[in-house]
C-alpha cells in the first residue's frame, strides 16, 4: 500500500486529499466522500483506504471545502459547491497514471447524497456504495442551526431544500445502499426510499443495531465487507 498527498483546485480553493494505491501498476479507484461535518482522516476513511488497497482497489479520500485541511469557509460549503468539489476530484483522478478507467464512488451521509447526485449525471461512474444516506435534506435544513458550529449562508439553506435527489435516480444502476437499523440522524426509511427509485442492479442492506456512523467495529467491518464485494462485482 502506498499513500500520496493530493492538492486539487476547486473554484480557486485548494482541496487536500490522499491517494492510496495497492502495490500493482494499475488499479480501479473509488473516491471516498465524507459527511456534513466530517473529514478525510477520520478512522472510517483511513480504514476504508487500507482495506480497499489490500483488495487491489485504489482510493482517493479528500476534504470538501471548509472541512479538514481544505481551504474555504464551512459556512459557505453548500451542496452545489461540494458537488463541484467532487467533480474536480473526479477530473483529477481521470488524469492519473495507473488509473485503469474503472471508477466508483463511496459516500457516507451527505457524502453519499453527493455521490448519487454525481452518478445520476456522469456515465464514467460505474457503481456506488451509499452509507447512511438521506433521500432528501429537509430534515438537515431544520436542524442545521443546532447541528452546526457555524452559521451557514442563505445559499446553503436554499440548497438543502432545492437540490433534490430522488427525481434524478430513475436510471441510476449498480448502487449499494447500506443503512443502520438504529440510525437516528437519518432513519433507515431513507435508505428504503432510495432503493425503491433506483434501477437494477441494486441492493439494500440494513445492518442490525448499527447507528449512523457504524460506530461499532462489527457494524463498520460489515459495511466495508459489503462495499468491497460490490465494487469487486461491478467495477
Amino acid at each position: 500500500m502506498n499513500e500520496h498527498p493530493l492538492e486539487i483546485l476547486s473554484d480557486d480553493l485548494k482541496l487536500q486529499g490522499v491517494l492510496t494505491t495497492p502495490e500493482s501498476d494499475s488499479w480501479p479507484l473509488v473516491i471516498l466522500s465524507h459527511g456534513f461535518l466530517s473529514h478525510k482522516d477520520s478512522s472510517k476513511y483511513r480504514q476504508l483506504a487500507q482495506i480497499f488497497a489490500q483488495e487491489s482497489i485504489a482510493t482517493v479520500r479528500f476534504d470538501f471545502r471548509g472541512c479538514g485541511e481544505s481551504e474555504g469557509l464551512l459556512a459557505e460549503s453548500s451542496i452545489s459547491r461540494r458537488w463541484r468539489d467532487l467533480q474536480k476530484v473526479i477530473a483529477r483522478v481521470l488524469e492519473m497514471d495507473g488509473f485503469d478507467g474503472r471508477l466508483g464512488l463511496l459516500g457516507s451521509s451527505l457524502g453519499g447524497y453527493l455521490a448519487l447526485l454525481e452518478a445520476s449525471r456522469n456515465s464514467q461512474v460505474r457503481c456506488v456504495a451509499a452509507w447512511s444516506t438521506p433521500s432528501h435534506l429537509h430534515d438537515l435544513a431544520k436542524r442545521l442551526p443546532e447541528a452546526s458550529p457555524v452559521e451557514f449562508s442563505q445559499e446553503c439553506y436554499e440548497d438543502l431544500l432545492t437540490v433534490e435527489l430522488l427525481s434524478r435516480l430513475e436510471n441510476v444502476q449498480r448502487v449499494l445502499i447500506v443503512h443502520g437499523e438504529k440510525d437516528q440522524q437519518v432513519p433507515p426509511e431513507h435508505g428504503s426510499r432510495l432503493y425503491e427509485v433506483l434501477d437494477e442492479p441494486k441492493a439494500l442492506r440494513i445492518l442490525e443495531k448499527a447507528d449512523h456512523r457504524f460506530s461499532a467495529p462489527e457494524s463498520r467491518e460489515e459495511a466495508i465487507r459489503l462495499s468491497v464485494e460490490w465494487f469487486q462485482r461491478f467495477l
